[in-house]
């Protein structure tokens, strides 16, 4: 099979942050599978050299001699007359069939609209027509993707967490994204999710897909931090790099948070246990300090409560980071919390044990599902309450080196699902997708 793997969504999908990790790690085992011919990647035009790495990495002499070929195309822009006109039209196409989530609710609503949006599609779609049709199937591993396919199309939900936790978008924008999400899932030929927690919330309660249109497949430990891709110049991830340290972290002494700046990832539980780690008994507790990689520049009601709490000597804003500065941020770091309200699951949590730091997990479904492996040894706290994390952290403190030797055992239970395991089971979804009559388009 020929396998087709979108990455332009606005701005390409980079191997190093984000879905851009899951992306590259499934790429790089993809392309040993044997009934993966060749993969195809795409990448906003003008931006192919962010998915460079992973052809490089495909092609190195420590590959398998029958490793499929990676080839990468630039997804150039139509001219902008036709582009304006055919998102409003698209637009109002959805605005018809798609009120609500679900299926599309009646398709002759947009008959005057149809016709019009299917001859843009294919101006939209002139000129790419010979790389867009040279793949047998199309991975999105993401579902805002506004695109005409005449191919089976897979689709990645990771999941609905702005439709859970809508405060932070404009509902005008929220709408439009619940459109999309209607769309897009509804003309898939199957939608796929990472977490059982997700497929039955998201995928089969608030979208309402049906089962046999869905699959759940676990990730496994991210495998891109690789020493190997360090130039001789950089120091080793063990230390901290002068540019780290310059922003006044103290090695063995912050909590760990790397995430952008959202709502739902509830950065300010971190800053409120902070302040309560002030009245703490244990120095240890009492002078640790929190680091934040998610940018330089706090959302404004962060920003007030730090300020409001004084603690801003305390937050350590390195922006973002390089994949292996944030190898040494683990290796440096006292633990890593997440105390995310809504997530599908954490790299993060997996990424620090990887590198030897204990972890504190938000106690939410998929976490739990996610950490399941590990047993008593994952220290669970109520995201809600900052008592509850500062408990999880005293309970961290009393042995931190016995704490962190029982969740790397249990972390090896974890390790034994490779990035192998996890592309043999995404073919079998691909060759389901082959043979299943997909929806009208």
């Amino acid at each position: 099979m020929k396998l087709g793997i979108w990455c332009d969504f606005g701005t390409t999908l980079e191997p190093t942050e984000g879905i851009g990790v899951f992306v590259a790690n499934l790429v790089e085992t993809l392309a040993n599978q044997p009934n993966i011919q060749e993969i195809l990647l795409v990448a906003k035009a003008g931006e192919e050299h962010k998915l460079e790495t992973l052809q490089r990495n495909n092609t190195s002499q420590s590959r398998p001699t029958k490793s499929a070929p990676i080839r990468i195309v630039g997804n150039p822009k139509p001219h902008f007359v036709i582009r304006k006109l055919w998102k409003v039209l698209r637009r109002t196409e959805r605005k018809h069939l798609y009120p609500t989530f679900g299926p599309s609710l009646n398709q002759k609503k947009s008959w005057w609209c149809s016709p019009f949006v299917r001859f843009l599609d294919g101006c939209v779609t002139r000129g790419k027509r010979q790389w867009l049709d040279s793949v047998d199937l199309w991975l999105l591993p993401y579902v805002g993707l506004d695109h005409p396919f005449s191919q089976p199309t897979v689709v990645v939900l990771h999941d609905l967490v702005t439709v859970h936790f809508p405060e932070s978008t404009r509902p005008s924008k929220l709408t439009f994204f619940k459109r999309l999400v209607s769309q897009v899932t509804d003309r898939a030929t199957i939608v796929a999710c990472m977490s059982e927690f997700i497929l039955k919330n998201d995928l089969l309660g608030t979208l309402g897909l049906d089962k046999n249109r869905t699959a759940m497949l676990r990730p496994a430990i991210p495998r891109d931090f690789d020493a190997a891709n360090q130039t001789p110049d950089q120091p080793t991830a063990l230390t901290l790099t002068p540019s780290l340290l310059a922003h006044g972290i103290t090695p063995q002494k912050y909590l760990l948070y790397p995430a952008s700046f959202r709502s739902y990832k509830n950065h300010a539980l971190l800053v409120d246990a902070l302040h309560a780690l002030s009245q703490e008994s244990s120095d240890e507790l009492r002078s640790l300090q929190v680091l934040f990689t998610g940018g330089s520049e706090l959302p404004a009601d962060l920003e007030n409560k730090i300020n409001a709490l004084g603690v801003a000597d305390r937050i350590k804003l390195p922006g973002r980071v390089t994949r292996s500065e944030l190898e040494s941020l683990y290796r440096n770091a006292y633990a890593t919390v997440v105390p995310s309200l809504y997530e599908q699951g954490s790299f993060p949590l997996m990424e620090s044990l990887h590198f030897g730091c204990p972890i504190l997990s938000s106690d939410i479904p998929s976490l739990r599902e996610q950490l399941q492996a590990m047993g008593s040894s994952a220290l669970f706290f109520d995201p809600r309450s900052v008592q509850s994390l500062v408990q999880s952290l005293r309970e961290l403190s009393y042995d931190r080196q016995g704490k962190l030797e029982e969740q790397l055992s249990g972390f090896r239970a974890m390790q034994a699902r490779t990035w192998d395991d996890v592309a043999k089971e995404w073919c079998v979804v691909f060759d389901r997708a082959l043979t299943t009559q997909s929806p009208l388009r």
